[in-house]
């Protein structure tokens, strides 16, 4: 009813003879190097939000986590060096509160709510897709932190090739051949990855007793972190009349150690993870006259994790585990145009399954035991109006999305030995999300804008089955759990300049989230955990992005502040800060390009942070800062003249030189997970 009346009370009051096609895309400033912004951006008009241009990096040896965590409101945290468990978080929220895609597909893993960045694909990406403020229409699952979608290469225009080999520090070396082209009308892209390293650096052991006794301090070289991977994807897309269909295979297979904490490393915890992703798309444009426009999706993972543990150093018992999970899902994303009218309707309709089932083993692989499957069924329906008031000045984004959790614990133990043995194997649970968001064109100039922006919104965290069904021996099972549910807010301003050779860009932004029922595990006896609704959290913070460029020099500075605080009822908890929440982070990069080389400085400063929830001194850390350099050399470019001729993509050949951690510095993100000291990477990179 709500949009109804808004639909009569528009066309009288703020009618235009506008043309039935969707208006020239919103600007939203962020670090985007592409003439318009992602076509996502356009869904969420009134969001702050970020596009990374991952074409700088083509010819350095970088990663995810190193690009992530020099944007403002993104906190990475480590358990080691290049190729480690590596998990996000925006705005001083949980990592398994924030939601990751690739194209749209989730990522998120049920069983325990947060994703591993190691295991994601980077060096076949195209941009990453920062939302500090939710997520547009069409985007699965709500996030009471953000969203990240990293979006892949696609395939098209003259066919090129390109081909990467780098190695450096700690024995690392990598391998990539990337080929893009047009075949018959059909966009082509495929990728192939191979990379090791043994990540065996030196770090500083305290051995536990880092104020009580510092005299017993050695310096240590870390063990069993070593890791390979392997990667392939393939990728086509084409148009059938007025339809893009897109489609991608993604094959990705990690093999490495789990070292353990810096005082008790572990010799052969391994673990070996092997994902498959398949993915189809559609884009219908120009339905009905215009009017209408339907986006599809469909897909499926199946990943298997297994755990091997044959000295018995993490566990005793059965030790190792072999798990599959299998997640796939399918989207309907409708937009309706009534321009006439000053607004855009935005439906989403989606069903997702996921499964995981899990067995475990002793060191020599006998007396397998299978643990009982878990089942999540999952749909959603999200509503969205985009209306333009005063010829598109002005625009306000309301919208609900209504969720649908249908959860199955399969039980080994016999009925007459349950607590209740009439209860239900099933859980459903469902909640809804409302937002609304308002842009405010205050400035729009060829040369120079300026927006205001503001957005606010209930989210909502369904429980992970760790939570919900426990883990045998460790958790106790807590199918009672609430979700997480927060309220958020953040408002803020967006600038562009740009007069000849000068352009420059600024973001600035203030947030503010309350969190309640957060979940936390409570000890119920001297060897088991049971998850309780016990904790809340009020988070502040503000957020600074600016960008500037001029005559080849670069300029980039992010900043976030915040005060994440412990609002718990719990005397020993009330006003403390949450752990691993630093007040302050800045990230800055300063390059200069010339037609032969480029060279770049790149600094990350990290607050002072607790690592433990009641901010005990012993597990204070304090600030630290990172300074990074690159140089990049251009050892051949085809000339332009022969590339025109040609119709062909331009060859070169590239150098270019990584060095991270320079003044060495020996941190830690996690408490006993040491990161590595000064390193190198060198890379060389052919394009023909």
């Amino acid at each position: 009813m709500l949009f109804l009346g808004i639909v009569l009370l528009s066309k009288p009051s703020f009618s235009q003879d506008l043309p039935k096609t969707e208006s020239a895309p919103i600007k939203v400033v962020g670090k985007t190097t592409k003439a318009n912004d992602p076509e996502n951006f356009r869904k969420n008009p009134s969001g702050f939000q970020t596009a990374i241009d991952l074409n700088q990096y083509t010819a350095r040896y970088t990663s995810l986590p190193d690009v992530l965590e020099r944007e403002a409101g993104v906190r990475i945290r480590r358990y080691g060096g290049l190729g480690s468990y590596s998990t996000l978080s925006l705005r001083g929220t949980n990592p398994n509160q924030s939601r990751i895609y690739i194209d749209g597909v989730p990522f998120n893993n049920t069983q325990g709510g947060e994703v591993n960045l190691a295991d994601l694909p980077f060096d076949n990406l195209q941009s990453i897709e920062v939302y500090r403020s939710g997520a547009p229409v069409g985007f699965s699952g709500s996030a009471i932190g953000g969203s990240v979608n990293l979006v892949t290469r696609t395939g098209g225009g003259p066919p090129k090739t390109r081909v990467n080999i780098g190695g450096g520090s700690f024995n690392t070396g990598k391998g990539s051949v990337t080929h893009t082209g047009s075949y018959g009308g059909i966009g082509t892209s495929l990728f192939f990855l191979g990379e090791k390293s043994d990540q065996n650096f030196s770090y500083l052991n305290d051995h536990g007793t880092s104020l009580v006794n510092p005299f017993d301090d050695t310096i240590d070289r870390r063990r069993n972190a070593q890791f390979e991977r392997t990667q392939g994807m393939i990728g086509l897309n084409g148009e059938i009349g007025n339809t893009k269909i897109k489609f991608w295979n993604d094959l990705n297979y990690r093999f490495h150690g789990i070292p353990g904490p810096e005082s008790n490393q572990t010799l052969q915890v391994h673990r070996r993870y092997l994902r498959n992703t398949s993915t189809i798309g559609t884009d219908t444009k120009g339905l009905l006259d215009g009017l209408l426009r339907i986006e599809t999706r469909a897909f499926t993972t199946i990943a298997n994790d297994d755990l091997f543990d044959p000295k018995s150093e993490f566990s005793k018992g059965t030790p190792n585990s072999s798990a599959i999970i299998h997640q796939s899902g399918a989207y309907l994303t409708p937009t309706l145009y009534l321009l006439d009218y000053n607004q855009i309707f935005r439906l989403h309709f989606g069903l997702e399954k996921e499964s995981f089932d899990r067995s475990r083993s002793t060191p020599q692989n006998i007396d397998l035991k299978y643990e009982p499957g878990k089942f999540r069924t999952y749909t959603t329906v999200q509503l969205e109006d985009e209306i333009r008031f005063f010829d598109g000045k002005l625009i306000l984004t309301p919208g609900v999305s209504w969720d649908n959790y249908r959860d199955r614990f399969q039980s080994d133990q016999p009925w007459y030995q349950r607590q209740d043995p009439t209860a239900s194997p099933d859980k459903t649970t469902k909640f809804s999300n409302p937002k609304t968001g308002l842009l405010w064109k205050i400035i729009e100039k060829e040369n120079y804008g300026l927006d205001f922006k503001t957005n606010a919104s209930k989210q909502n965290r369904i429980p992970s089955f760790l939570e919900l069904f426990g883990e045998v021996g460790t958790i106790i099972a807590n199918n009672s759990l609430k979700p997480e549910k927060s309220e958020n807010f953040d408002s803020g301003f967006t600038g562009s300049y740009k007069d000849g050779d000068l352009k420059s860009s600024l973001t600035v932004s203030y947030f503010r989230k309350r969190i309640q029922d957060m979940i936390l595990f409570i000890p119920n006896s001297q060897f088991t955990l049971r998850p309780e609704n016990v904790d809340s959290a009020r988070i502040d913070g503000a957020e600074v992005s600016h960008k500037s460029e001029y005559k080849g020099w670069k300029f980039l500075v992010d900043y976030t502040y915040q005060e994440a605080i412990n609002t718990s009822a719990a005397p020993y908890l009330h006003g403390k800060y949450l752990p691993l929440r630093p007040r302050h982070e800045i990230g800055a990069t300063l390059a200069y390009k010339s037609k032969i080389w480029e060279l770049g400085f790149e600094g990350v400063y990290v607050g002072a942070v607790f690592k433990d929830r009641t901010n005990e001194y012993v597990n204070y850390q304090p600030a630290r800062q990172i300074w990074n350099a690159y140089f990049t050399l251009i050892l051949y470019s085809s000339p332009e003249e022969e590339n025109q001729k040609q119709e062909k993509a331009p060859k070169e050949l590239l150098l270019s030189i990584d060095l991270r951690n320079m003044g060495d510095k020996r941190v830690q993100d996690i408490v006993g997970y040491p990161l590595p000291g000064r390193n190198w990477f060198v890379t060389l990179s052919a394009r023909f």
